[in-house]
């Protein structure tokens, strides 16, 4: 009779916080841990001594951290999210923050919506194979590109997929100015047809004459090779999502839907009727050319895709979850993901381009209801959640099926997260400690 292996023990314990830890976030490129209490604290961890190099007040008591968010882009920048209304960008440096925010964005967010940072994914027209997100942004080194399956030729055709892309949107931006939905429903480039994501309606051009300013606070970011980082964060109003440039620190685009149309008729989809925003996941997709996108969870448990040229209407929605959602995560191909809510259920989708739908394929019921959070390692092979159960549970991504229950916190399991080079997992938790795990290493 053949027994379990019991699951294994945190290789290490954090231990300083003083009280509930909300957020954490691996630097991307160094073995450097972030971690975000209840009584506004950020503590800096060094995870090869597992010792905290330094620790700061970022956000008031009464507020405390919500989120932290860091990016390849960014470089040593880390982003704290504080239930103040406020978005700090600090830099990193000798081991510690500055002394002030290099940037302050006032968001007037005041509930609990953790923000999301802009990732892209880059495919490669030779092998198919997916490059990790933003590494696009700064020249390809293939010395740099940790657990990457791809050639020095890979690289240089996905750089020039992405160089062809910025061409064709600039392309169909100048051909059909002003055009009418029906004008255009398809761009030629290089005898290639590329059909447009989420249909010729969309295209900012022409929505922008049929809608008014408010929606649409600036120009949307129209490519994703500039270099730039876009934040999704809930705004003022909970069920609108705002859209920021982190390197400016300005508003770009609301993604609110009225609750009537022009002639006093209901419309199809209201933000406002689906309740208080809850999780975010901004992506550039494969087919947007070079438009940001954003995955949107909401209260009453539903799922909407906006696409940032019509920032008045989602592309879909669908409702997988009974009770609000709380975590979303996209893999690095940006074609599928998870999500997870307040109810016992663990839902895998797939993102349909071509037809702009979102699809069910697969739910998993959970022994316990609340995942706090989802985090899908950089390859894609597995995932993990933080549950309200006290419990991180780890899965595999691609078959959907369940691996291990890794049990140490004694309270809620507020966020979990895998390092950039997917040998640990971070789990933090309301019991005030951080535990990091070892477990199927990759390229196993």
């Amino acid at each position: 009779m053949t027994t379990k292996r019991p699951p294994p023990d945190p290789v290490a314990v954090l231990r300083g916080h003083r009280t509930s830890v909300t957020a954490l976030c691996f630097h991307p490129s160094k073995p450097i841990l972030f971690t975000g209490d209840a009584a506004g604290e950020l503590r800096i961890w060094d995870l090869v001594r597992h010792k905290t190099i330094s620790s700061c007040r970022v956000h008031s008591p009464a507020a405390g951290v919500i989120g932290i968010a860091t990016s390849s882009l960014l470089a040593n920048k880390v982003l704290s999210q504080g239930r103040d209304g406020t978005v700090k960008c600090w830099e990193f440096v000798d081991g510690a923050l500055s002394r002030q925010p290099l940037l302050t964005i006032k968001t007037n967010s005041y509930h609990f919506c953790k923000l999301n940072l802009s990732k892209i994914a880059v495919f490669s027209t030779q092998s198919g194979k997916a490059f990790p997100a933003e590494a696009h942004q700064k020249k390809m080194d293939p010395s740099t590109m940790q657990g990457i399956d791809g050639s020095k030729k890979d690289i240089e055709s996905a750089e020039k997929t992405f160089d062809m892309e910025g061409e064709i949107h600039k392309k169909e931006m100048d051909s059909f100015p002003g055009c009418s939905p029906e004008q255009v429903s398809e761009i030629e480039v290089k005898g290639e047809v590329l059909l447009q994501t989420a249909g010729p309606s969309q295209l900012l051009s022409a929505h922008a004459k049929h809608h008014s300013v408010a929606d649409t606070v600036s120009s949307p970011p129209l490519s994703c090779g500039q270099g730039k980082v876009f934040m999704a964060i809930a705004g003022e109003e909970p069920s609108v999502v705002d859209i920021w440039d982190i390197d400016s620190g300005e508003q770009v685009v609301h993604l609110k839907s009225p609750d009537f149309d022009s002639h006093g008729n209901p419309t199809e989809f209201s933000t406002k009727s689906r309740g208080m925003c809850m999780a975010l996941q901004a992506f550039f997709p494969p087919k947007s050319h070079g438009f940001l996108n954003v995955l949107v969870g909401y209260e009453d448990g539903s799922l909407a895709w906006w696409d940032l040229r019509n920032p008045r209407t989602p592309v879909t929605s669908v409702r997988f979850h009974s009770e609000p959602v709380l975590s979303l995560a996209l893999d690095e191909e940006c074609r599928g993901g998870v999500s997870g809510a307040a109810d016992e259920k663990i839902v895998f989708f797939s993102l349909d381009y071509d037809k702009g739908t979102c699809l069910l394929k697969k739910e998993i019921n959970h022994p316990h209801p609340g995942i706090s959070d989802i985090s899908i390692r950089i390859d894609s092979k597995i995932f993990a959640t933080a549950g309200w159960d006290h419990r991180v549970r780890v899965y595999d991504y691609h078959k959907r099926k369940p691996l291990a229950i890794l049990k140490y916190h004694s309270a809620t399991v507020t966020s979990v997260s895998f390092s950039k080079d997917c040998k640990l997992i971070a789990s933090s938790s309301e019991d005030a400690t951080i535990a990091l795990w070892s477990l199927y290493p990759p390229g196993v």
